[in-house]
C-alpha cells in the first residue's frame, strides 16, 4: 500500500467515526455535513479515466499498424492482449497502441531456426566427422541454454556453481562450471563413439566447450 492509499484510509475511517458519533448523539446536521465530507472524498481519490476512448486506440492501433484489420491473427491478438491493459496507466492513445503493438509484435514472433549447411563438397571423413561434432556440441549448447534460464558462464554464479568460471573462452573442462562440465562429458559420452581415440574425443570436448560459450555470449548480448 502507498502512503497516498494510506492517508486516504485513514481520513476516510476518521470520518467515519465522526459520523457514528454524530448519529449517536442525534446531531442530524453535523452527520449530513460529515457525510458530505466522506463523498467527496470519495470522488477526490476515484480513479480517473483517461482522456480518450476505444475510438482513439483503435485509429492510433490503425495508424501505426496497417496490419490491424486485415491480418486475422494478429488483430485477434491486439484484442486479447488489450483487454489485460489499463488505458488509465497511459498518458495518450497512442502510447497504449505502442506499447501493445510492442506486446503483439514479441508474442507473434517466429521462432528462431538452427541453419543447416549443406556440406562442403569432396569432404574427407576426417572433416565430415570434424563438422558432424560441432554441429552436435551446438545442438546441445542451444538446448542447455534455453532449458535453463541462467547460464553458468564467466562471472555467472547460477545453480550447480561452487565457483566462479573462466573469464575468457572455454579451451578445456576446467574452464567451465560444474554443470557445464557435465553437460559436455554426457553429449561427449553420446556422440563419440568407444572406438574413437582420445585426440578425437578432446577434440570434441572443446568444440562443445566453445559452442556453450558462444551460446551463452549471444544470450548476454540479447539482455544488453
Amino acid at each position: 500500500m502507498d502512503l497516498a492509499t494510506m492517508m486516504r484510509d485513514q481520513a476516510k475511517a476518521g470520518l467515519q467515526t465522526q459520523l457514528a458519533a454524530a448519529v449517536a448523539d442525534g446531531n442530524a446536521e453535523q452527520a449530513g455535513k460529515i457525510a458530505d465530507q466522506i463523498a467527496q472524498l470519495a470522488v477526490s481519490t476515484a480513479p480517473k479515466a483517461p482522456p480518450y476512448g476505444q475510438n482513439e486506440i483503435k485509429a492510433a492501433i490503425g495508424t501505426a499498424a496497417p496490419w490491424f484489420g486485415t491480418d486475422p491473427k494478429k488483430s485477434a491478438r491486439v484484442i486479447e492482449l488489450g483487454k489485460h491493459m489499463d488505458p488509465a496507466k497511459f498518458a495518450t492513445a497512442e502510447l497504449f497502441a505502442a506499447a501493445l503493438i510492442k506486446a503483439v509484435d514479441e508474442d507473434t514472433k517466429p521462432p528462431e531456426t538452427t541453419v543447416v549447411k549443406d556440406p562442403p563438397e569432396n569432404e574427407t571423413d576426417e572433416e565430415r566427422e570434424a563438422r558432424e561434432a560441432e554441429e552436435a556440441a551446438a545442438a546441445e549448447a542451444e538446448a542447455a541454454a534455453k532449458k535453463n534460464r541462467r547460464t553458468n558462464a564467466p562471472g555467472d554464479m547460477g545453480a550447480g556453481n561452487s565457483r566462479r568460471a573462466s573469464s575468457g573462452p572455454w579451451t578445456k573442462l576446467s574452464d567451465a562450471p560444474a554443470d557445464i562440465q557435465k553437460e559436455v562429458k554426457r553429449s561427449a559420452d553420446r556422440f563419440v563413439p568407444s572406438s574413437a581415440s582420445k585426440e578425437q574425443r578432446e577434440k570434441y570436448i572443446t568444440t562443445a566447450l566453445g559452442a556453450h560459450y558462444a551460446a551463452h555470449q549471444r544470450k548476454t548480448a540479447g539482455k544488453k
